[in-house]
């Protein structure tokens, strides 16, 4: 075989390659066509489907709410008291020209004069076939805000519980025989174990008494977190700062009155709420001074002196005597003060009364529960004594430690 028959076998072998490869490249375009075109169609066909979810769904919900305007939905009644809060806060935001405008003040408002309003539907429309309630909501002025408490009355049904009711008529705040006791017009809660915790928003607070007027009187379980001296002012009669024991120019009064005007930035001391403001009211704190051997426990000498309308003071040295249950607890001086006693606590803390013997000491209780007079000018922990208006409402709780009152 000569070269250019070589030649002519080699090319015919390469052109047939060629065509080969050719074909090959063809089938692949094809298949590469065929997967394109059944993925356009996947994709069309879950778009659709997804559309008919999508639009199914629509559906469906703008049925229910077609059915939703026909059937009456059932509200329980902790929901109806809050739509009657919404809805006067709604108002007043509108007319605030109709507000109460003296600390103290009320202005009440029914539920008819809101629905007129367009703040809420009629009450009927919230209750239950066959059941018939009134409601008000009636604003006071605590400070700088506004206490708004809902009173729905449905007879038999259910009627809105104030925390004074609860607690004055409650036997079961009374834990190993003591509890609430009546005193004049005044009940007090005495003896070692009682149920008479209350949580505000951020802070654990007992009960000490509620008042004549129907106020509950609270002091804050732990305490401050930072120590303070009752006053650290220079003392002509020692002659250093030993403090001066007069309340209503000390340095603790000043402390407090900043705890309850900025309570969020002092030290980072968390103790009330915008809320927990809105549901104390003023009170004159008593600020008389006694001797140490004195045997009065019904704050006659304490309240021979007041500080007037406060919002943060402390416990008066009476109020701590009358919390024990021991028949030999007499004075400042008896030890015995200290048992059965549910306000004492694992720490040192003032009292609002001061030792009428000299010029610079004032009462505390140690960690034991034992009362002293002690320089003003040294260091203790804060116990702050609020008062909560009687209108305060509970919303749940027994009032023990790990269930406390909570307040709506």
């Amino acid at each position: 075989m000569n070269a250019n028959e070589n030649l002519v076998k080699k090319k015919k072998v390469e052109e047939n390659e060629y065509e080969e490869i050719e074909e090959i490249e063809e089938d692949e375009e094809k298949d590469k066509k065929s997967s394109r075109l059944y993925q356009d169609s996947a994709k069309k066909k879950m778009i659709k489907m997804m559309g008919f979810i999508i639009g199914g769904v629509i559906i469906f919900i703008f049925v229910l709410f077609i059915i939703s305007l026909f059937v009456k939905k059932n509200y329980e009644y902790e929901e109806i008291e809050d739509i009657l809060v919404n809805a006067a806060e709604g108002y007043f935001k509108d007319y605030p020209d109709s507000l109460p405008k003296e600390d103290g003040n009320v202005v009440e408002i029914d539920s008819s004069n809101l629905t007129a309003a367009g703040k809420m539907k009629d009450l009927s429309e919230y209750l239950k076939e066959g059941v018939a309630c009134s409601a008000t909501v009636q604003v006071e002025k605590s400070g700088t805000e506004y206490l708004y408490t809902p009173f729905l009355n449905c007879g038999d049904n259910y009627s809105t519980v104030e925390l004074y009711n609860k607690i004055v008529n409650d036997d079961d705040i009374v834990t190993a025989g003591d509890g609430l006791y009546s005193k004049g017009s005044s009940y007090y809660f005495r003896g070692e174990y009682v149920n008479n915790y209350v949580k505000l928003d951020e802070s654990l607070w007992r009960i000490v008494k509620v008042t004549g007027d129907d106020n509950i009187v609270l002091i804050n379980e732990k305490g401050l977190e930072f120590t303070q001296p009752w006053d650290n002012r220079y003392n002509e009669s020692r002659l250093y700062e030993s403090g001066i024991n007069t309340y209503s120019i000390s340095r603790m009064r000043e402390y407090l009155d900043r705890i309850y005007t900025d309570p969020v930035k002092n030290d980072g001391e968390v103790i009330l709420s915008k809320k927990d403001k809105a549901r104390l009211v003023s009170y004159n704190i008593c600020t008389g001074k006694r001797a140490s051997n004195s045997e009065t426990k019904d704050n006659s000498e304490e309240c021979k002196e007041v500080v007037k309308n406060q919002k943060l003071g402390l416990l008066t040295l009476s109020d701590y005597l009358y919390a024990s249950l021991d028949p030999s607890c007499k004075s400042a001086n008896t030890r015995s003060c200290m048992n059965y006693n549910y306000l004492s606590i694992d720490d040192e803390w003032w009292l609002v009364t001061a030792n009428s013997e000299d010029s610079s000491t004032a009462f505390k209780v140690d960690r034991d529960g034992v009362v002293k007079a002690d320089i003003t000018a040294t260091y203790s922990k804060v116990r702050p004594v609020i008062y909560l208006n009687s209108k305060v409402l509970l919303k749940k709780g027994k009032g023990t430690k790990k269930d406390p009152y909570i307040l709506k």
